[in-house]
């Protein structure tokens, strides 16, 4: 009998160490002098700091894990371990910028703090609060000064040799996606001097660029630069004061670089528990400047390797999906985009991620379980890319 329990010491002992043995084995290797790719996290609508620094603790370990032993995302974002997942997140806190509204907010909920049932005054306090951070981070006057901290940290570490993925969880997934259309330079108005307007304006436009080389641009640095209006009808027009063009428009090159995201700094975006279907709505509008811009940045993707993931649970019911799930072959037919040289990027929605939640805690679960949402990122990475690029 002893030596029953002996031999099934010994094995329980082997199984163990063989697992780990294989666990071990199967990591994949990462150069010693190998570059971060470091993960901005950006939280979600009625977020405290101490709070939201223990979700970010949560995941990141895990998403070092998943990201640098699945092999396709270690081959492709961190070119066969030349490149890893920086081990220290980096956090983007935003909600300390709302205090004097939201004070204004709770002085207003006052009023009828004892009215209606206890299920219906939890509901309105719960929701206006989660309302208000959404609404107030969507409107340009708020997010522009966010954006221009944003953008501090990213030259920060691009001025390290680092890059970085942006995470946008929840409100916080509208500034991830205006650094996208406002922050990265999708503009290449050397593409557009071939226009076919013939006015004086349009002349001048285009012997302008045609003199100045200009390298691409983003729609901060010509809306700061006082070079370009956005209208209330969803268009962008040029200053009218040509005094003003020919004195600044020479120039753009120098509000590229104070205002624009570096070429290359950023490697990608995650977008989760997503409300952007809602806030974002003219983005699929054809005919508007939106929907150009967002055409814009879907190419600016795909010609520079970067990816955009749209990961939300089944049972979110904040997390919208996008308007579509574009591929290369549509890209390729839009009469804005010709022509478009694919390498390696793309934009892949992901929503409906298999999760063992309830309608009520699933807006959360992205924090809960690390090792699951790290997984379902890479799994989203994985399916994104072949979607994107199937013939």
């Amino acid at each position: 009998m002893k030596d029953l329990c002996k031999i099934l010491i010994l094995t329980v002992f082997f199984i163990l160490f063989s697992g780990t043995f294989v666990s071990a084995a199967e990591k994949l290797p990462i150069s010693a002098n190998a570059k971060p790719i470091d993960i901005i996290y950006i939280h979600g609508a009625y977020e405290t700091r101490e709070a939201f620094n223990e979700s970010v603790s949560n995941v990141h370990d895990d998403m070092i894990e998943q990201f640098q032993n699945d092999p396709f995302m270690y081959k492709k974002l961190l070119d066969n371990g030349k490149k890893k997942i920086g081990t220290q997140p980096i956090i983007f806190f935003w909600a300390d910028e709302t205090e004097e509204n939201l004070k204004a907010l709770d002085k207003a909920l006052a009023y009828v703090k004892n009215v209606g049932s206890l299920i219906s005054r939890f509901g309105r306090e719960t929701l206006s609060h989660l309302l208000h951070d959404a609404i107030w981070i969507s409107k340009p006057v708020n997010y522009t000064p966010l954006l221009n901290k944003l953008i501090t940290i990213v030259k920060e570490e691009n001025c390290k040799g680092n890059q970085v993925i942006l995470y946008g969880y929840s409100a916080g997934s509208l500034l991830a996606s205006e650094y996208l259309t406002q922050k990265m330079p999708i503009i290449d108005l050397n593409e557009i001097k071939g226009t076919d307007d013939n006015s004086y304006m349009g002349r001048y436009f285009a012997k302008t660029i045609k003199e100045n080389n200009f390298k691409p641009t983003c729609l901060d640095a010509l809306k700061e630069s006082k070079l370009l209006f956005y209208t209330d009808n969803d268009q962008f027009v040029a200053n009218p004061d040509i005094s003003y063009l020919k004195k600044e428009f020479p120039n753009l090159d120098k509000y590229t670089d104070k205002y624009c995201s570096p070429q290359g700094a950023v490697k990608g975006f995650v977008v989760f528990g997503a409300p952007l279907t809602i806030f974002e709505s003219s983005a699929s509008q054809k005919g508007t400047s939106s929907n150009l811009l967002f055409q814009l940045a879907i190419k600016y993707l795909v010609e520079n390797d970067l990816f955009f993931l749209v990961v939300n649970y089944e049972n979110d019911f904040i997390g919208m999906p996008l308007a579509g799930r574009p591929t290369l072959k549509d890209l390729e037919s839009s009469a804005n985009l010709m022509p478009i040289s694919a390498n390696g990027g793309f934009l892949y929605d992901g929503s409906g991620v298999k999760c063992r939640t309830n309608i009520f805690s699933s807006h959360m679960a992205y924090w809960s379980n690390g090792k699951r949402f790290a997984k379902n990122i890479v799994q989203t990475y994985n399916d994104g890319y072949k979607y994107f690029y199937a013939k």
